[in-house]
């Protein structure tokens, strides 16, 4: 297989930027910045990187108003002895094989020529980083979701080190997540942002609080795998997909040995499995078990209330101390409620919470440092 150097890499970077930007209208692709965070390299590599490729004529560097930047900027461009030299590097890694995930979620090798042909938008410094590293690369096109209800992303508060966890999840040989929370602190949400950001693949969303039926589950779940051409719901073994199963909490016994039946079917397999869970869900209607934690076929991830600090990094350090305090053993550090409140949404809060309590909560949020409440402000 053919190595790529440093200084080739920035020639197949430039190729690329300059497929979907002339010259004459240099993207920001085509800066120092631009380059350097392309390349994953620092200013001062790249520097030393393109001195000889300057030297050699392969590259010049030219001034000029640069897309989306109001003054002008230096950017650099290929020279036609740096677009020959960058053809020639692209022509020898034609016939490398590269893998791809479609949208259906099946792998199949590609020659780098074809994946070229067949998906432009890859870019080629992509495409041949990926035969040098051997990673696997996901196919551009729209990808099948499979929903029994509506699925909406949602400010994640706070939440930046569960993110991080579920990510490693995505990208780990783990087959089962379980998000753990009392209602309101951010299980359903967390599980959209998963399915919605993190995840790119084939994805079947089930709520369980729309219909927990086993049969209707199954029947679901195989009507994906057709989707993804696979006789049934076992065939996922082979296919990078999603599963997410949302508000599970008190369950028949057949959707406990479905999901049981599931956990262990597609364990090690390329589909992973993501649930969020009520924690006061029954020991009884737990589908997987200890040994699945210690082995690492499954990880938890537990929601729990907010501590003061990030209650004030949410509503901001402006509110007044007492009434900072009275809001958090009210709320109880509660995410939901704290969203709700920090944006005025009322007629939410009166969902999970008495009017006189909303009321108090609205008037709190109001009572900044320093000011003091007139009579017309306090809640009747």
């Amino acid at each position: 297989m053919p190595q790529i150097a440093p200084r080739d890499r920035v020639l197949l970077h430039l190729l690329d930027a300059r497929g979907h930007r002339l010259p004459d209208h240099p993207s920001s692709q085509m800066t120092p910045e631009g380059v350097s965070a392309a390349l994953s390299m620092n200013r001062t590599h790249i520097t030393r990187v393109l001195k000889p490729l300057l030297d050699d004529g392969q590259v010049e560097s030219k001034k000029g108003h640069v897309t989306g930047r109001d003054r002008k900027l230096t950017y650099y461009a290929l020279t036609e002895t740096g677009l020959a030299k960058a053809t020639e590097i692209l022509r020898s890694f034609g016939d490398e094989n590269v893998e791809l995930i479609d949208a259906s979620g099946s792998r199949k090798m590609t020659k780098v020529r074809d994946a070229l042909k067949q998906y432009p938008e890859l870019g080629r410094l992509t495409l041949i980083d990926a035969v040098q590293e051997g990673t696997v690369l996901k196919a551009p096109g729209e990808r099948f979701v499979q929903t029994n209800a509506k699925v909406e992303n949602v400010e994640q508060l706070e939440r930046e080190r569960q993110i991080e966890r579920v990510g490693a999840f995505l990208n780990s040989s783990s087959t089962l997540l379980v998000i753990i929370a009392s209602y309101g602190y951010g299980s359903s949400s967390l599980l959209k942002h998963a399915a919605l950001e993190l995840w790119k693949g084939p994805l079947f969303w089930f709520d369980l609080e729309t219909d927990g039926s086993a049969k209707s589950v199954k029947d679901s779940l195989d009507r994906f795998a057709k989707r993804l051409e696979c006789d049934d719901w076992t065939g996922l073994i082979e296919r990078e997909a999603l599963l997410c199963f949302d508000n599970y909490h008190i369950a028949e016994e057949p959707l406990v040995d479905l999901l049981i039946e599931l956990v262990k079917g597609l364990r090690s397999g390329k589909t992973k499995i993501a649930v969020a869970m009520r924690g006061e869900t029954p020991s009884y209607n737990r589908f997987y078990q200890r040994q699945d934690i210690e082995d690492g076929t499954a990880i938890e991830i537990p929601l729990t209330r907010f501590e003061e600090t990030t209650v004030r990094k949410i509503l901001g350090n402006d509110i007044d101390d007492e009434a900072f305090q009275l809001i958090h053993m009210l709320t109880r550090g509660q995410p939901l409620a704290l969203a709700l409140l920090k944006t005025g949404d009322v007629e939410g809060l009166k969902k999970i919470r008495l009017s006189e309590e909303v009321r108090f909560l609205m008037y709190l949020r109001d009572r900044k440092k320093g000011s003091k409440p007139s009579k017309d402000q306090m809640p009747r």
